[in-house]
């Protein structure tokens, strides 16, 4: 089971990178933006308190994310867990894992291309998981999802003040090492692997 955890702990140290940067007016780089939402959404722990046959469970979570410049993303929202094991051997042989989140975003400061921008809630950003676990419990199958969806306010050097909507869907690889991203950041359409 810790293995499972370690994995799905994993994702939210994925850096974000692609082939072309996606500049919004002003410098921001949308890829920097998406980062930032969907790293918050991924800090948390949770121990299991059972290791035989069927494990299910649920979890309220509340977490406070600090941004590198400033501020916060107060995220809250729930998470389940189901896991099925071979009792005679522990052995993983699926289940699936799946997390409705709310980021509340107050004065939550970041770099994109050496500049900073502060963004807020506009008035938040839901964040959504959907994870089947794969037999061994280390990898994901291929449904394995995040979709974020929301408004943020965004300002930054020279003036720079924007309210974007925000609705992107990121497909998890099996390792949880990578995937795909695409959707919208305002006007702009994302799609890139990481």
């Amino acid at each position: 089971m810790k293995r499972i955890l370690i994995l799905s702990l994993l994702l939210a140290t994925i850096a974000f990178t692609g082939c072309n940067k996606n500049k919004i007016n002003g410098g921001l780089d949308s890829q920097d933006l998406v980062a930032q939402l969907y790293n918050a959404g991924l800090v948390w722990n949770i121990t299991p308190t059972a290791l035989k046959g069927t494990w299910s469970e649920h979890r309220d979570l509340e977490n406070m994310y600090y941004g590198p410049e400033g501020g916060y993303i107060h995220v809250i929202g729930g998470w389940d867990y189901q896991v099925s094991y071979n009792d005679e051997t522990g052995y993983i042989t699926g289940g699936f894992m799946q997390f409705d989140l709310t980021e509340t975003i107050n004065d939550y400061a970041f770099k994109s291309n050496n500049k900073v921008f502060t963004m807020n809630g506009a008035p938040y950003v839901s964040y959504v998981g959907n994870f089947t676990i794969a037999p061994g419990g280390t990898t994901f199958g291929s449904a394995s999802s995040i979709d974020i969806g929301g408004g943020v306010r965004l300002t930054g050097p020279n003036g720079f003040d924007q309210t974007i909507n925000i609705l992107i869907s990121i497909i998890i690889n099996s390792t949880g090492t990578g995937g795909h991203v695409s959707g919208y950041v305002g006007d702009d359409h994302i799609d890139y692997y990481f």
